[in-house]
């Protein structure tokens, strides 16, 4: 059977677009620094050892965090090397170079009960389409500080393990495709949906693919989004604490049951919430050591990955 590629209703809203997914590699420059940092597509660098004012990733710069820079690259980032800088207090530009490596993810075929998120009606096509237009618009760049520090706060309390499905290709009833670009945890119908950090509410409203969800700004380019929630506890333009709760976990939109699904935006880029949410010290540091690189890698690649045998809670790709 032909798979269908409908951006619109395949890719959830955290997902679609073209700023994250746009990220290139620079051209080969005989000038480029001998400091690099090696990672998977959908992941963040980090340069711990500038105490850094401001950062730059290609043409984008912004304020470090915590004197640290963090460099985010979308799931689907080109695979090449980018250009990037730690800016110190004093104006000085330390350069290094950060390399994309391909990476494989596993697919997943998911049965969905609902046939109206497959043969989607004409008029649901429009809503998804305007909603579409809408959320894109959360994550424009915006020059504003960091309300965050990492690691993030867990978006429930206690958060149990996951399947480890950032980043995996998924094929709807033989028909539809899409990529996972967040994490899914089996947190149980009604348990409370905590912020990851401080920031302001962008948009809290139901929507077709993703039902009652929540974006929330976090300062320094990083939206983050809940999905699925039964009820909302905040509304667009709050203020929230980190740990406070914005909802409580469901199962409305496209979904098979309750659970509570995180995706984080940084500077455009779809990266993976989990990383953010245990320690920086996991993440790929500018000037490692290629063996702290091996040992990372080995310790990330023992986490099961998403599979077929794995129990379906979350179908908005």
């Amino acid at each position: 059977m032909t798979i269908i590629r409908f951006a619109l209703l395949t890719t959830c809203v955290v997902a679609a677009g073209t700023l994250g997914a746009a990220q290139r590699p620079a051209k080969p420059d005989s000038t480029a620094a001998a400091l690099s940092v090696t990672l998977n597509q959908g992941e963040v660098a980090r340069w711990p050892d500038v105490a850094a004012k401001r950062c730059a990733l290609g043409a984008k710069t912004y304020a470090a965090v915590n004197a640290v820079c963090y460099y985010p690259f979308d799931v689907a980032a080109k695979p090449g090397r980018y250009p990037i800088a730690a800016i110190d207090d004093a104006g000085k530009r330390h350069k290094a170079t950060a390399i994309v490596l391909k990476t494989e993810r596993p697919h997943v075929d998911i049965t969905l009960r609902d046939e109206g998120y497959i043969d989607v009606t004409p008029e649901n096509q429009r809503r998804a389409l305007r909603e579409r237009e809408v959320v894109l618009k959360l994550f424009a760049a915006r020059n504003s500080a960091a309300r965050f520090s990492l690691p993030l706060g867990a978006p429930a309390s206690p958060l149990p393990k996951n399947e480890n499905d950032f980043g995996s290709d998924r094929t709807f009833n033989g028909k539809v495709e899409s990529q996972h670009t967040g994490r899914d945890y089996p947190v149980n119908e009604g348990n409370p949906v905590k912020a990851i950090a401080d920031g302001t509410v962008v948009l809290a409203d139901e929507h077709f693919i993703t039902g009652n969800s929540v974006y929330i700004d976090h300062g320094d380019g990083m939206v983050s989004a809940s999905f699925h929630l039964s009820t909302l506890s905040v509304k667009t333009g709050d203020e929230v604490k980190r740990g406070q709760t914005i909802g409580k976990v469901g199962a409305t939109g496209r979904v098979s049951g309750a659970h509570l699904h995180l995706g984080i935006r940084w500077l455009g880029a779809r990266v993976d919430p989990q990383p953010l949410i245990e320690t920086p010290l996991q993440l790929h540091n500018v000037g490692e050591p290629p063996a702290v690189t091996e040992r990372k890698e080995e310790k990330a690649q023992r986490e099961p990955k998403e599979s077929n045998a794995s129990i379906r809670r979350d179908e908005e790709g």
